[in-house]
Parts: structure tokens; sequence; C-alpha cells
């Protein structure tokens, strides 16, 4: 199971490529956590705008489509 503290420990297995890929990460007892969603943008080493991006193409928290 997917937990915040998993995510911070092993960020380089949460650089997720697609909302689709994110939102299967954080789908937990049949609903996407919005708390591991959070945590996908604190570590993620990309922004735009300073706001930090969760996936790598399409649609992004940044609010931008990449």
């Amino acid at each position: 199971m997917t937990t915040e503290q998993g995510i911070r420990e092993n960020p380089h297995l949460h650089q997720h490529n697609n909302l689709n890929e994110l939102n299967q990460c954080c789908y937990i007892d049949g609903a996407i956590d919005l708390s591991l969603v959070d945590v996908h943008g604190e570590i993620s080493e990309r922004s735009n705008g300073g706001v930090r991006c969760d996936v790598f193409t399409g649609p992004c928290s940044c609010g931008a489509w990449h």
C-alpha cells in the first residue's frame, strides 16, 4: 500500500508519466486519497510558475498540459 511516508522515502518510484498513473498510485480502498496526490507534488523536482508538477505528460497540478 502506498503511504505518504513511502512516497517521501522513495521519490524515484513516484515520478509518474501521466494522470492515470498518478491516480492508480493514489487509489486506496476504492477512492483517490488526495493527501497522496499532494505528496507527489511535494517530492517533484519539476515546477511551472512556482507550482510543482505531479506528472510529465497531460494535465498537471501546476495548471499546464505537458
